[in-house]
Formats: C-alpha cells, structure tokens, sequence
C-alpha cells in the first residue's frame, strides 16, 4: 500500500519499527507496504497510532475512500526521512531497456552497522556497463554511518555475487533469518582463515573478527552509487 510508504517517509519512520509496532516478521511489513496483504482488523489501532493518524482515517485508507493527504499532521520532529534512492542514467543506458537490478529494503537493525535486508524488491535500478551479463546482482541503500567516509548513509551498493572476496575490498556479510530476511553487516575485508572474517570499520574505527558459522556468506561491493544516485 503505497500510502504506508509514503507516510514512513513523511514522519522519518521506518519499515523495521514499523515491524516491531505490529509485532510482525519485517518480510510481512514489506508485503504489506507492497500491497500483497492487507492489513488485519487487529493491527489498524497500532498501526493508526505508529502513523500519527486518527484510526478511522487509516480505516478509509484501507477501503479506498481517502488518499493520504488528508488527515496529515505534522511530521514527528527529530526522525529525518531517508530520502528515497535515485539513479542518474546516460543516454546509452536509457535505450537499453527497463532497470532489472533489484533494489532490496534495508533497515537499521544494531550497533556496528548490523542491517536488515528484505529480498522482496522495493525498486530496480539499471546496470551500468561494468555489471552488464552479472547474474542476480541486488543493491540496497546503506543505513548508519559506520563505513564513513568509505560508505555514506544513504549511499547505495550494488553487489555481484560471483566476484570473488577479498582482502582490501568492502564487502556484506550475510546470515538468513527464518522469516526469509538477511541481517547483514558491510565492512572492509583485511583476511580470512577457516573460520573467521578479519574486518574493518571506520567510525568508530575498529578492526574485528566475525565467526564465519555466524556470517556464512560474504558477497564483494561492486558499485557506489553516491547518496543514491
């Protein structure tokens, strides 16, 4: 539902709170904000009150007998909005056809950077030429400012799977939660051995291990699209 979206980035909230308002799996958030479940009669008081909309406004949302810009209220001061990504096309790439990167939900979810990724896409963007023939490459949008200055908040990576880690390079780190959503982590790889990643973050700077049974799969940043763009 386009209306929950829309007014997440209204008052600076986000789906992964969003979540946890209903009690919900992150994944069933974002089927919600896609308009692949509706929501149930026992989650519109919640969700009413994590708006910041009357209940019987959400209500008419719900039935289609109102748009989202009635009703609003002022935004929640102190939660700044994540501006949506955006990518900046040359004429070559336009002619190519539609975008078919897709674009993963990220939301912050701990300390050191730990994200939520949700593999249900909420936007594709097109393949610049280095990414041309890479199969099943994905992008999402970094939240937090633990790369910084290597990685923005707000900037968005591209990762190619089949490029090979390491040492050097940034790269995500991934375990799959039993709802089908990944936490993940994005640092610079220094080394490996069998069973840990050595990595590197820079604010705060520190250099740690993660234990390779906890983080299985380790994927390289092929692209910076800086701030989005």
């Amino acid at each position: 539902m386009k209306w929950i979206k829309e007014r997440l980035d209204e008052v600076g909230r986000r789906p992964i709170e969003l979540s946890r308002a209903l009690g919900l799996p992150p994944a069933r958030v974002y089927e919600m904000i896609k308009g692949e479940r509706r929501v149930q009669p026992g989650e519109i008081g919640r969700l009413a009150t994590f708006l910041d909309w009357p209940e019987s406004h959400v209500v008419a949302l719900i039935d289609g007998r109102a748009t989202s810009k009635a009703g609003k209220r002022a935004p929640t001061a102190g939660k700044p909005a994540i501006a949506a990504p955006r990518v900046t096309l040359s004429s070559e790439a336009s002619r190519e056809g539609r975008p078919d990167i897709p674009v993963w939900a990220a939301a912050q979810a701990g300390e050191d950077g730990a994200l939520i990724l949700v593999p249900d896409p909420v936007d594709y963007i097109f393949r610049s030429e280095r990414m041309r023939g890479v199969r099943n490459p994905f992008a999402f949008q970094i939240v937090g400012s633990s790369m910084s200055p290597a990685l923005e908040h707000g900037d968005q990576v591209v990762i190619n799977p089949a490029l090979l880690v390491r040492p050097g390079v940034d790269c995500v780190f991934v375990q799959q939660q039993r709802d089908g959503s990944f936490l993940a982590l994005v640092k610079r790889l220094l080394g490996q051995n069998a069973e840990n990643w050595r990595v590197r973050q820079y604010d705060p700077k520190k250099d740690f291990d993660l234990s390779k049974k906890k983080w299985p799969r380790a994927h390289v940043v092929a692209e910076i699209r800086r701030g989005g763009l």
